[in-house]
């Protein structure tokens, strides 16, 4: 596989969009941003992303990228970038993908930093592809300073092949989060469905990792689930790899 995008560099770089992409509210705004993008020819490229710093309590902020595709080359790429101050926000972050083509590439990031209390933030990161050489990798990350705050990471991918053709797809997926405070909550779930149909017979990749990470010892709830499902035919390799870690105390 070629063709592969890193949502790890993606994410970074609008990262640093944050030093100079300030958006400050005081108490009780509803803030939205979306990018919609929809694209059909021979090469199709999407690049969309939010970034935002929220400062004082109360605020609503959701981010939404919504990406659709059909053609030859594909390569869509969606991030959002969120840094919350204050108490009692509501964060929504969506990365949503859909190709159909020959040759695609799918990567979807979110990343939130949040110091406060009583906070709760949705991450998600939705791909679906239908082709033949797919390669699709979604990441959720989350920094938690503070108490009394809720984060929830979800990511799911779906591939399906052109029956008729050699395909291999490849499917990453990542949660990780990092907290300190107590009564917080953390969820995070993966779900990959990779299915090589008729007599394309090529191999399935699916792997995916969570990750929490927390100094304190009491008074947290987590919650790590991952699922797959690959199907192919009778001479192809079925590759799954699955990894759940939790760190509580000092590490």
């Amino acid at each position: 596989m070629k063709q592969k995008m890193s949502a790890r560099w993606v994410i970074a770089s609008f990262m640093a969009l944050l030093a100079v992409s300030t958006l400050a509210f005081a108490q009780g705004n509803q803030v939205s941003q979306s990018i919609s993008m929809d694209g059909e020819g021979g090469y199709v490229s999407q690049n969309g992303a939010n970034v935002a710093v929220v400062v004082g309590s109360n605020n609503q902020l959701n981010q939404d990228i919504s990406q659709n595709a059909q053609g030859n080359y594909i390569t869509q790429s969606g991030a959002n970038a969120a840094a919350i101050v204050g108490n009692n926000n509501v964060v929504d972050q969506g990365v949503h993908q859909d190709a159909s083509g020959n040759h695609i590439a799918q990567s979807g990031a979110n990343a939130i930093a949040v110091v406060g209390d009583d906070n709760y933030v949705s991450q998600e990161v939705d791909q679906q592809a239908y082709g033949d050489e797919i390669y699709q990798t979604g990441w959720n990350s989350g920094n938690v300073y503070g108490d009394g705050n809720t984060l929830i990471q979800r990511t799911f991918a779906y591939a399906r092949t052109n029956p008729i053709r050699v395909a291999d797809p490849v499917q990453t997926m990542s949660n990780s989060a990092y907290i300190m405070g107590s009564y917080n909550s953390v969820a995070q779930d993966i779900a990959a469905y990779g299915i090589v149909d008729g007599r394309g017979n090529g191999p399935v990749n699916q792997s995916a990792n969570n990750r929490i990470e927390t100094p304190e010892m009491a008074w947290n709830n987590f919650h790590q689930g991952i699922a797959f499902m690959g199907r192919s035919g009778p001479g192809s390799e079925i590759m799954q790899t699955a990894h759940n870690e939790l760190r509580i105390g000092p590490v």
